[in-house]
């Protein structure tokens, strides 16, 4: 399967540095474009939600299974495997330094509200809870 293919299957897509940002199919409230795809030079389609982390379930959603990630055959030489493990953590580096930078700047505006004698309204509590959440999934890609 292509990665367009999949992206025709996705919401909200738009080009990113390492690939492509969607919106998750498993439609998580405040957690638009959570969904990192990338393809990599042998064809494997990458897929990272930072949100719920559940890349059989998107996958299940879209009618998918994570054999669709994978061209036909790959080659199963150590040279071939350790350039998927490469392009795989690259990109997941990327995307999660993305996630670490939006997020960060989320919780710089709650605290800067906060210095100033402001008060959190539940909502953006709410946003400041989520942004820390997502900053611990991303420390755990960078781990």
């Amino acid at each position: 399967m292509g990665v367009s293919l999949l992206l025709n299957r996705l919401d909200n897509v738009r080009r990113s540095p390492s690939g492509w940002r969607a919106n998750c199919p498993n439609d998580h409230a405040n957690a638009k474009s959570s969904l990192a795809i990338s393809e990599s030079s042998d064809g494997r389609i990458l897929l990272h939600c930072f949100a719920c982390q559940d890349t059989p379930g998107i996958l299940g959603r879209l009618g998918l299974t994570l054999a669709d990630l994978y061209p036909e055959q790959l080659s199963q030489t150590a040279v071939v495997n350790r350039e998927a493990r490469e392009a795989f953590r690259r990109h997941a580096w990327t995307a999660a330094l993305g996630v670490l930078s939006r997020e960060a700047k989320i919780t710089a505006l709650a605290a800067r509200d906060l210095a100033d004698g402001g008060i959190l309204s539940n909502a953006d509590a709410d946003r400041v809870a989520i942004a820390a959440r997502r900053i611990d999934a991303a420390r755990e890609v960078l781990a």
